[in-house]
């Protein structure tokens, strides 16, 4: 078994993918013996040419590629490239570039007190909507479930192989926030969950392909319905 699986999301990031993957393998990927790491790229369907630039990297660095034609979603290729790491530890960082790859090692060095170790973001580099927003969530998820968590959200964390085992089948309801949902059930499971500053940059390239201003009223109903049918689910488990 490896020691690290490392797990990169990717979808229409033509413009910076090279300069993102290349960043985490020299930082992290280069600093393990090869036999304990292995580096994860699950790709969800690009349109821009993102395909064919991993295609090219895949020459330079190893890697090894989840690409398919169709676009699963966020949640669906996050869960699909979790089921098929190897490592005792992995390694989830989103691709935006809004991530310091060199934090990766305030998080490992935590792993010994923690089954899974979450970044927070110290001062998020967001539009105020989305900071306004994510806030409210924050605070309704820690007054349904008992939790005491600023980001539970974060999409970068180091989490123990046995955490995503034991519940990765059952994270289904929370479509826009699949690592709150994550974390929520985590938590409940009785796992260790602790947090760690990161910093937060402003995205490289583009904007946010998931939370566009024209798409948040879908989005807070839907999140909403989705605390609601967890919560209900967790509260007859009790």
């Amino acid at each position: 078994m490896k020691k690290v699986s490392i797990i990169l999301p990717v979808y229409n990031e033509a413009k910076i993918i090279r300069q993102i993957l290349m960043s985490y393998y020299n930082e992290i990927c280069r600093k393990f013996s090869p036999e304990i790491i292995e580096l994860i790229v699950a790709e969800d369907g690009s349109t821009d040419g993102t395909k064919e630039i991993l295609f090219s990297l895949h020459k330079i660095i190893p890697f090894k590629l989840i690409s398919r034609n169709e676009r699963k979603g966020y949640a669906k290729a996050v869960s699909d490239a979790l089921k098929n790491c190897k490592g005792e530890w992995i390694f989830f960082s989103d691709s935006d570039g809004q991530y310091n790859p060199s934090d990766f090692w305030k998080l490992w060095i935590q792993r010994d007190r923690c089954d899974m170790v979450i970044g927070r973001k110290v001062r998020r580099r967001e539009n105020i909507y989305r900071i306004v927003l994510s806030k409210g969530f924050h605070i309704l998820i820690n007054v349904l479930f008992g939790l005491k968590l600023h980001d539970a959200d974060c999409g970068f964390r180091l989490i123990r192989k046995e955490v995503v085992q034991a519940i990765i089948n059952d994270v289904k309801l929370l479509e826009y926030s699949f690592w709150a949902e994550f974390t929520i059930r985590a938590c409940l499971k009785g796992f260790k969950i602790c947090e760690v500053p990161i910093a937060h940059n402003e995205r490289l390239y583009g904007e946010t392909h998931i939370y566009r201003l024209s798409k948040i009223p879908k989005i807070v109903i839907r999140q909403l319905i989705g605390l609601a049918r967890l919560y209900i689910e967790v509260k007859n488990s009790r």
